[in-house]
């Protein structure tokens, strides 16, 4: 089946976002804890898949207000959650494109492009960059986050095709690959550091170690179909 557009997840993926584990960091350093880093990071991410999937939709400023002050509750800390939930927003409103982010981009030839993020518009907003790319689909747009098939599904109403025809392209083996499974579509797993894939998702269609290589995989996919 051709190809006809190409979505991507925006964080870690086209844009360079490195500094979350400042958070926990932070959280540790501040209050003098025992417990690694590492774990501190590993209960947060935990907590935001898993609070992210529960209605009623949150922004990602509220949700990460609930599950920062959660987190300190768990932690035996009585402090005000809002510093680190500032330090989130902080960090993941600083970033900076991948260098070979906009000459992929601009390798796509005549397929259509688009950007499906978990983000909130406060975080488009400080982009310091334009991608050349048809839209881009936010979580509080569609007050749903990945990896629920809300979020693909509405990508793929706003380009009017059907799942078969659209491949996805994200960092995140549950809220890419699981995601853009779930809606029919098929996907191109971006592991950058190389890590073991996971067995409680299902195998992505294709692996790529960055972006450098989708032209390629793109050229290949096309000349077999």
């Amino acid at each position: 089946m051709s190809i006809k557009a190409v979505t991507f997840d925006a964080y870690g993926t086209l844009l360079r976002n490195e500094d979350l584990r400042l958070v926990p960091s932070r959280i540790v350093a501040d209050h003098g804890l025992s417990v690694s880093v590492d774990e501190v990071y590993r209960l947060w991410a935990e907590a935001y898949y898993r609070e992210s999937q529960i209605l009623p939709f949150r922004t990602l400023r509220e949700l990460e207000a609930q599950n920062l002050g959660k987190l300190l509750t768990q932690l035996g800390i009585g402090a005000d959650a809002s510093r680190y939930v500032d330090l989130f927003f902080d960090v993941t409103t600083r970033v900076e494109l991948y260098p070979e982010t906009l000459e992929v981009l601009g390798a796509l030839g005549g397929l259509r492009s688009a950007v499906v993020s978990n983000a909130d518009q406060e975080h488009v907003a400080s982009w310091p960059f334009t991608l050349p790319v048809e839209f881009i689909l936010i979580s509080e747009a569609v007050r749903a986050y990945k990896p629920h098939p809300m979020m693909f599904r509405r990508a793929l109403e706003r380009l009017g095709l059907e799942p078969h025809d659209v491949l996805h392209v994200g960092d995140s083996e549950v809220d890419d690959v699981s995601g853009a499974k779930a809606a029919g579509m098929r996907v191109v797993w971006v592991n950058r550091d190389r890590r073991p894939r996971r067995a409680d998702v299902p195998p992505p269609d294709f692996e790529i170690a960055d972006l450098t290589e989708l032209p390629a995989l793109l050229e290949k996919t096309a000349r077999v179909r």
